[in-house]
């Protein structure tokens, strides 16, 4: 009796096995389905995000001429995830929604602060023609770069501070020594940024260019009290490197 329920057992085992081969076919099968349309949907919205980046750092002139630079300038800054402040205001603005209107005249932008904004080199043109910006703040945007450093040339006649700190690759020494523009800054930072290569050279060029500016750096790991020394002698600067 034991030996027929034995035998029994595996014929029945046998028969299964196919079975069990086969619904564990078709799950890897469908796993490997849903992932790549998974993936699928993942890059459609990568690149739809991208895209929408594109349509908020374009300028577009006509709209300028409707609400003015300065309310168009903000509109890009808070539409790309930063913040502003306008002159007589103590309010910071977020929301481009929240901006409000006004006569052109009486809508200047005092503060900027870009910090996790995804603002590109092209959405920087919308700084030509600002009239008083005081301050600026990048940090942690993905899309910085030499070229977006390069175009804060216009406001040269106002700005004053200027912090730009771990935003990744993109920004070079050429970038930092385009900074030369802006005459009239008085404080500047510099922090976690390792596209800069030779940031002793880079930033004792830039102080020399700029005498009046006190510039603090974190840029790198050796040769920190060294050049923090030497540059605190000779331009009253303090840079760890």
């Amino acid at each position: 009796m034991a030996a027929l329920m034995k035998n029994a057992a595996t014929r029945m085992t046998t028969i299964l096995r196919p079975c069990t081969c086969a619904m564990v076919s078709h799950r890897n099968k469908t796993f490997k389905r849903d992932n790549i349309e998974k993936q699928k949907v993942r890059t459609k919205i990568w690149v739809d995000y991208d895209m929408l980046h594109k349509v908020f750092n374009k300028v577009d002139t006509a709209h300028i001429g409707r609400v003015g630079q300065e309310r168009a300038a903000a509109e890009w800054i808070t539409r790309c995830g930063g913040a502003v402040r306008i002159q007589d205001v103590e309010e910071w603005f977020y929301n481009y929604n929240n901006l409000g209107t006004g006569p052109l005249g009486k809508f200047v932008i005092e503060e900027i602060d870009a910090s996790w904004a995804d603002v590109q080199a092209e959405g920087f043109d919308h700084l030509d023609g600002l009239k008083a910006v005081r301050t600026m703040k990048f940090s942690s945007c993905p899309y910085l770069q030499d070229a977006c450093l390069e175009r804060l040339a216009p406001l040269s006649h106002s700005l004053h501070s200027l912090e730009i700190s771990h935003c990744g690759q993109l920004v070079t020494d050429r970038g930092i020594l385009a900074l030369q523009e802006l005459k009239q800054l008085q404080r500047l930072h510099l922090a976690d940024l390792p596209g800069v290569k030779d940031p002793e050279v880079t930033l004792q060029t830039l102080q020399s260019a700029l005498p009046s500016c006190f510039i603090t750096a974190e840029l790198g790991e050796t040769g920190a009290d060294q050049t923090a020394q030497m540059a605190s002698q000779s331009h009253g600067t303090d840079v760890i490197l």
